[in-house]
Order: C-alpha cells, then structure tokens, then sequence
C-alpha cells in the first residue's frame, strides 16, 4: 500500500522501489501493481539492513512500522544514509518506548510479534539515527494508534510504549 501512496505522490517521472524479504510478500504486491497499472514500482528482495540499491541514489526512504522489528536498528538507520542522496530525506512511522524494555519483554516473542519487543527507547532510537548521520528534523506521537492485544496494551501502558512519525534528513 506505501508503496502506492509513494507512486501516486511521485507521479509517472519518479520511481519507487518496495523492499520485502519475503517472495510471498513480494508476488503479492506484483501482482497488486500489475492490476492497477503502476508502471513506475519495482519490487526487490531485499533486508532493510542490506538494501540492493546503489549508494546516494534515493530521495526519500521510508517505513511504516518495520524498523522496531529488526534486531539491530544501527544497521537500519547506517544503510538509510547510505541509500540517500544528500538532501534526501528518512520519513518513518514506528514504535519506541519512553523507558528501556525489561529483559522479560525483550525476549516475549509474542510481544515481538506485537511490535513491542523490539522497540528501541525513543532517544535511543534517535541516537542511532544521528549516528548514521542523518539529522532528526521533527518526531511527532500518533496518539490515535491502538496496540490490540491486551498484553501488548499492557506493556504500552507500563512501559510508555507508542507509534511516532519521525522525519530525518541527510546532510
């Protein structure tokens, strides 16, 4: 579906590029794309930590909730710079937390599939988006986001658990 929006707002000039790991994934939104006529989308198969895209090519990358799922988020975040022209910007939605998560989260792998175990604590989350050396330019809350299960609910509500949108720029 991103990858839709991105074509729409792109228009017939640009190009868009979905990234997923999984065939499944992929064949689904090819087909998808076929059916409706986007000319300009191309799927590859890639991880967010390895994307197989040349270096300083890309003029925005973005994600909607994929980032709290990877295990290490500085590899994420150094491969988005990588993957930026100068200028080019980083747009994410995601899931952090306001205190570091307690072992007995972290390794729930219910929680996981939750989007909860793997949330990095916000500044934290921030630290390792600098360090990639791309420049925070405005985090805002999504307070209108609603975890589902009761634990996860739990575990937001102990731990400050939350969805925000977060707009980074490459230097």
């Amino acid at each position: 579906m991103d990858t839709f929006i991105a074509a729409l707002k792109v228009g017939p000039r640009g190009n868009v590029i979905g990234v997923d790991m999984t065939d499944e994934q992929r064949t689904k939104a090819e087909r998808l794309r076929d059916r409706d006529g986007f000319k300009n989308v191309t799927y590859l198969k890639g991880y967010i930590e390895n994307v197989p895209v040349p270096a300083a090519s890309v003029d925005v990358v973005i994600s909607n909730g994929v980032i709290n799922l990877a295990t290490d988020k500085t590899a994420v975040f150094r491969e988005a710079a990588r993957l930026l022209k100068s200028g080019g910007r980083l747009a994410i939605s995601d899931i952090v937390t306001e205190v570091q998560l307690p072992e007995t989260i972290v390794c729930n792998s219910t929680l996981w599939a939750a989007c909860i175990g793997g949330a990095a604590q916000q500044e934290n989350y921030r630290g390792h988006i600098q360090a990639a050396g791309l420049s925070v330019a405005k985090v805002q809350d999504n307070p209108t986001y609603q975890f589902i299960s009761d634990n996860a609910r739990g575990a937001s509500e102990k731990f400050g658990v939350k969805s925000i949108s977060l707009l980074a720029v490459k230097p």
